[in-house]
């Protein structure tokens, strides 16, 4: 089993099925994969990805605001003892309300709230002691404002950080979208959050979404701007170990990913 470098930063991407074959053949461009779904059963490709990249959990393992069931500990328990993930990721978000009765339309931050950051903290220790292994978190980008906040973002994930002794898996393109639709700096909206917790960076493409009517997260290659970002994070990171090109869609092309890596590994300087 293939393991995250150590002796310099890994640059990866996402697993996206539709692309293993040329994915396969790009192993000395990309260092490792997150897999944000199971492989199917049918996926011939697989058993060559699994033996030649290392790879890192990044499914949707359970919604930290509530309890997690013993169903989803299990399969969580399942995905990491099959991949072997040097680190699992989970995020800030919510996708159902509390009774479970209604499921979002798109993942949502939860609310900064000394409530909020108690469950938060409570059910990832729960979800760290399942996997038995490093768990990072990252974070989701807010898109309006909520009056019921009672601190900021960063203070929230400070917090949990320094309670929970979690890493920090930092969206820099959800950073970036959190600080546009805050009328604020992205550049100085950043540097509130805490960097030094940072143990893997993601980067991604932004596009104009036609729906919401400004930016937001496209499968197209990082910008300048979002890599000049991502830049800035690693430079006040100590504990990064990775950065990985956040594209996981079938509409995704192999030029399109291939120019991801390629841009990210030149940013970072590797070779």
């Amino acid at each position: 089993m293939a393991s995250i470098r150590s002796d310099r930063l890994s640059v990866g991407a996402f697993y996206n099925p539709q692309l293993a074959a040329e994915t396969y053949e790009a192993r000395d461009l990309i260092d490792h994969l997150a897999m944000a779904d199971p492989p199917a059963s049918d996926d011939a490709w697989y058993p060559k990805i699994k033996e030649n990249f290392p790879l890192l959990l990044h499914d949707y393992l359970g919604q930290l605001s509530d309890p997690l069931s013993q169903q989803s500990l299990e399969r969580a328990r399942q995905l990491q003892d099959d991949y072997q993930s040097s680190w699992v990721a989970e995020h800030f978000q919510c996708i159902h309300t509390q009774d479970g009765s209604r499921t979002l339309d798109y993942v949502f931050p939860p609310l900064y709230t000394e409530d909020f950051l108690r469950r938060f903290v409570s059910n990832a220790r729960v979800l760290h002691d399942a996997v038995a292994a490093p768990l990072v978190m990252e974070n989701i980008p807010g898109f309006f404002s909520v009056e019921h906040a009672q601190m900021s973002e960063a203070e929230f994930l400070r917090r949990f950080f320094n309670e929970t002794g979690c890493g920090f898996l930092i969206d820099v393109p959800h950073v970036w979208l959190a600080a546009h639709y805050a009328g604020r700096d992205a550049q100085a909206y950043i540097e509130e959050f805490p960097l030094d917790k940072v143990v893997e960076i993601h980067v991604a493409g932004v596009e104009r979404d036609r729906d919401l009517e400004g930016p937001w997260i496209a499968p197209t290659p990082p910008s300048e701007e979002i890599l000049e970002l991502a830049l800035r994070v690693a430079e006040r990171a100590p504990s990064l170990r990775a950065v990985t090109v956040d594209a996981f869609s079938p509409s995704l092309t192999a030029d399109e990913l291939l120019e991801s890596v390629e841009r990210t590994r030149t940013a970072f300087n590797i070779g």
